[in-house]
């Protein structure tokens, strides 16, 4: 790779970083921020991005907007936020200039001073944020239109031993022309006359290597567990598709559908991978690097297909995945600071502000290690796109 493409690539993956990630993360801390002030917690900054600042953009209520230099997400600073009392602002070595009176004003609007109900609402609000546009972004996906294959070269990708389809001498890689002598156009036309056929003589024609061979079998109607009737897997390559639009019903009820069950294979991942229900090779998290990846390759597919399918299908995934890893109860990320709440509701007092900021300070140090070993497993072995 030349040195300007490599550069070029680089580029790409930062702006694939920027689509993907910014918003979502951006939203996550708007989401904090309106029920914080909905709670009657001041927000002195919104930031969009990190320091250092570029320029200040407006002031709404007591909240400074701003965006700043680092285009990693944003963040809404809570008054009060990290500082449990006065013994935990002291170590932080801040001086404080305000009046005494400010300083009782400021206190009443603390994040720490509100109730655990009203701190655990605004913590959930973040991950809930992004639950709630990964389903609005569903319901989307279907309103503009998902890809409809018209013509796909249909191929059989594997083929079971002591089947159907090996006793009729199928192979993995026969592309798949006719069932009963009707043309194969899209996979349905496989599928659906393997139902229409069990128990029952069906003919099957393939191309070898450039020759047509035509085979007869039986589909199984009790076909043995991981197998289907004729005991082959399909795959296929698709040569022609439109777009097709959901009528609203129809789009809530698709994108509803396809987002309660994303979000129960991503919260059921740990078990399936634990009872082997998933190769592990499948499941390798994903870090920045090939999420950057993925993004700028689905804006090069939007940009050559003309839909915003490929865009809108990879923010789905990615903002459902920040809100439920947020939501995990460990220190430092929302769901560990929901747990420190409900252990302070059950104790009726919060855990010192020493032990709070060391499990936070090791969850922190963990969580940057998982970062980097991700990181390393991008760049060692990149994620490529299936081109459409």
């Amino acid at each position: 790779m030349s040195i300007g493409a490599g550069l070029n690539q680089g580029l790409g993956y930062v702006l694939g970083f920027i689509v993907a990630l910014v918003p979502l993360i951006a939203l996550h801390e708007l989401g904090h921020m309106l029920v914080a002030k909905w709670a009657g917690v001041w927000v002195p900054e919104f930031g969009i991005g990190f320091p250092p600042r570029i320029l200040h953009l407006f002031k709404w209520q007591e909240t400074e907007f701003t965006l700043n230099w680092l285009p990693l997400g944003g963040f809404a600073r809570m008054e009060g936020e990290g500082v449990m009392d006065e013994q935990a602002k002291e170590a932080t070595g801040e001086e404080d200039k305000r009046t005494p009176e400010e300083k009782e004003e400021a206190r009443k609007h603390s994040l720490y001073t509100q109730p655990p109900g009203k701190r655990i609402l605004i913590y959930l609000a973040g991950p809930g944020t992004n639950l709630v546009i990964g389903w609005i972004l569903a319901i989307l996906l279907f309103l503009i239109g998902v890809p409809v294959a018209d013509e796909v070269r249909v191929v059989f990708s594997e083929i079971a031993p002591n089947s159907p389809a090996a006793a009729a001498g199928l192979q993995a890689g026969d592309t798949v022309l006719a069932m009963n002598g009707q043309n194969v156009v899209v996979f349905e036309d496989v599928t659906d006359s393997i139902q229409a056929h069990l128990g029952q003589p069906l003919t099957i024609t393939v191309e070898r290597e450039g020759e047509e061979h035509t085979v007869s079998l039986v589909p199984r109607e009790n076909p043995p567990p991981g197998e289907g009737a004729i005991g082959v897997i399909l795959d296929g390559e698709v040569l022609s598709s439109h777009i097709e639009p959901y009528p609203v019903p129809q789009a809530v009820r698709s994108g509803t559908q396809i987002f309660t069950t994303l979000v129960a294979q991503t919260v059921w991942l740990p078990v399936n991978l634990l009872r082997g229900l998933i190769p592990i090779q499948e499941a390798r998290p994903i870090g920045i690097v090939n999420i950057s990846r993925i993004a700028y390759q689905s804006i090069q597919q939007s940009a050559a297909t003309g839909t915003l399918f490929p865009i809108l299908n990879l923010l789905i995934v990615v903002s459902v995945g920040l809100g439920i890893f947020n939501l995990l109860p460990i220190p430092a990320l929302d769901g560990g600071r929901i747990l420190f709440t409900i252990i302070e509701k059950m104790r009726g007092g919060a855990l010192t502000p020493a032990l709070q900021e060391r499990a936070n300070m090791i969850a922190m140090l963990i969580l940057l290690a998982l970062f980097a070993a991700v990181t390393v497993l991008d760049v060692m072995f990149p994620v490529v796109l299936p081109t459409p």
